[in-house]
C-alpha cells in the first residue's frame, strides 16, 4: 500500500522513518512524504492517507515536481508524461 506518513522521533529525540514503512522519503511535500507500508501483518495505522496513482500523480503536479535535465544539469518541471511514468516505475514497486 502507498500512503502518505511523517517520520517518528525516537527515545534520543531523532528522526526516523516509522517501523511501517518498508520503503519511504519520496516525495517530500512539507513534513509529509510518501512510501510503501510493510506487508507482514504488522499494526499500520488508520490515520494515514492512502494514495492511489491518480493522487500520487496530482501530489506530484501540485507539489512543482522537477527531474535533472541531462543537457543542462538543472532540474526541469517535469512534463505530465514524465510524472506519470515516475509514479507508474514507483508503484510498480510495491507488487
Amino acid at each position: 500500500m502507498i500512503v502518505e506518513y511523517k517520520m517518528h522521533r525516537n527515545e534520543q529525540g531523532n528522526m526516523i522513518t516509522p517501523y511501517f514503512i518498508k520503503e519511504g522519503g519520496y516525495y517530500p511535500v512539507g513534513n509529509k512524504l510518501v512510501g510503501h507500508t510493510v506487508n507482514n501483518g504488522s499494526y499500520i495505522p488508520s490515520t494515514l492517507v492512502v494514495l492511489d496513482k491518480a493522487a500520487l500523480i496530482t501530489r506530484l503536479t501540485n507539489s512543482g515536481y522537477t527531474i535533472p535535465n541531462p543537457d543542462t544539469g538543472e532540474n526541469d518541471a517535469a512534463t505530465a508524461e514524465q510524472i506519470e511514468a515516475a509514479v507508474d516505475a514507483f508503484i510498480s514497486k510495491d507488487d
